[in-house]
């Protein structure tokens, strides 16, 4: 496994490459002008990459890149049609059920970049829809209850997961825009959600790609082997 900036390489052959994407990054440039993702990927495979799972800001883990645009289409294809299976671990502040399905519609708004859950007969509304399974609960000293829950994304919506458990009440640890606990904090507080999982089948392959979690919320919830 090879670093690049300190950043892992979790899969690489001619066509694609998937790579362990450091919380707080940025996927694509932004107006920030701080170091993303996507230009680390560039510069080591020496063309142009096209992002298949984009992972918000402070989202760690798990992100693929194809190499060249005909493989781009494939995989966009392959996204779009529920081919890749894409598979995130969370902290949540709160005790989740065992285990459960979200369905909800959301609606985003681009002034604000907030997405909220909405009535399905809204315009511009989404369907968003997850599974997850609660693994451990503990109870912080500073926080109250917290969960570790593995979480399979079934549609891919702006901030997804991170407005489906906060309109349950049970916000994501380190969340600033959707955790009430978080806003106006001073200091950093890594998101705690990571993309820990992609799976899928590819010219006669089955290809499964997989990034450890990473950060405070995860050292103190998941189980070690």
């Amino acid at each position: 496994m090879f670093c690049i900036m300190e950043t892992k390489i979790l899969y690489n052959d001619n066509d694609m490459i998937a790579v362990e994407k450091p919380a707080g990054m940025p996927s694509q440039p932004d107006k920030t002008g701080d170091t993303d993702i996507k230009t680390v990927v560039e510069k080591y495979s020496g063309c142009e990459c096209f992002i298949i799972n984009r992972l918000d800001r402070p989202v760690g883990g798990a992100i693929l890149f194809a190499k060249n645009k005909r493989t781009a289409a494939v995989l966009t294809d392959l996204l779009s049609s529920g081919g890749i299976k894409k598979y995130y671990c969370a902290v949540v502040c709160g005790r989740a059920e065992k285990s459960g399905k979200m369905e909800d519609y959301l609606i985003k708004n681009q002034r604000t970049n907030v997405s909220e859950v909405c009535s399905k007969d809204k315009k511009g509304a989404k369907k968003a829809a997850l599974e997850f399974s609660s693994e451990r609960y503990i109870n912080d000293k500073t926080y109250g209850d917290l969960t570790f829950v593995l979480i399979k994304l079934l549609t891919g919506r702006h901030h997804q997961i991170r407005v489906q458990f906060a309109s349950r009440g049970i916000p994501l640890w380190g969340d600033t825009k959707y955790n009430k606990l978080f806003y106006g904090k001073h200091g950093y507080f890594q998101t705690a959600l990571w993309s820990y999982r992609l799976e899928l089948f590819l010219n006669g392959n089955n290809i499964v790609i997989e990034s450890g979690p990473q950060g405070e919320m995860f050292d103190k919830l998941v189980l070690k082997a």
